[in-house]
């Protein structure tokens, strides 16, 4: 391995653990009560470090975010690429509900909702991430369908919403207010539910 291997190599290190360490921080504490100087510490790098990868602790709570749904944007495109409507959707829903409860979306998102008072803008750039830039991504997904010609020409922003507001309700509203909350037994059960209702109005 070179000098300049290494080098990357030990700060890809760190700032993985600086973003492990302010996941359970933030998670912990909330976005207001949680300090710099504990996840440095928790992370076992200086503060300084810490700042060298991050320069504020709403870039790094905003980072937290986006790490934590993963690379979960770029592979709607694979999902979607083959199978049945009724398939892609099942897919699609799987990979959202294990980023919201596998990766502590949903912990986070209570943060999000609890720092609207007191940090608006890191609470509207988290849910522009969350839930606007998601949305986005779904309705270009959905778009492709109907080229496809998969699904009828229909309004694709609106029916997104609609199918996942369906999924929502049962599986991620519950969670938000009660930490306990896991995924139920019956979850495909509702996905399918969810997506036999979506078909129904918009299936070519």
């Amino acid at each position: 391995m070179g000098l300049e291997q290494y080098r990357r190599s030990v700060k890809e290190s760190k700032r993985a653990s600086i973003l492990a360490a302010a996941h359970e921080n933030f998670l912990k504490n909330g976005f207001s009560r949680a300090a710099v100087a504990d996840i440095a510490r928790e992370a076992d790098v200086s503060t300084a470090t810490l700042y060298k990868h991050f320069s504020s602790k709403e870039e790094l709570f905003v980072t937290v975010v986006r790490e934590s749904y993963g690379e979960l944007g770029e592979e709607f495109g694979d999902i979607s690429a083959t199978g049945t409507p009724r398939e892609v959707f099942y897919k699609l829903a799987r990979a959202y509900l294990q980023a919201q409860f596998d990766h502590q979306v949903v912990g986070l998102m209570r943060i999000v909702i609890a720092e609207v008072p007191t940090a608006p803008d890191v609470a509207l750039d988290a849910y522009n991430f969350i839930t606007l830039h998601r949305y986005a991504q779904l309705t270009r997904v959905v778009d492709q369908m109907v080229e496809r010609k998969m699904l009828k020409p229909h309004d694709t922003k609106l029916s997104i919403v609609l199918l996942a507001g369906m999924i929502k309700e049962v599986m991620i509203w519950p969670a938000l207010f009660d930490a306990s909350v896991t995924l139920p037994d019956n979850a495909d059960d509702i996905i399918y539910e969810a997506i036999d209702i979506y078909l129904a109005r918009y299936g070519a």
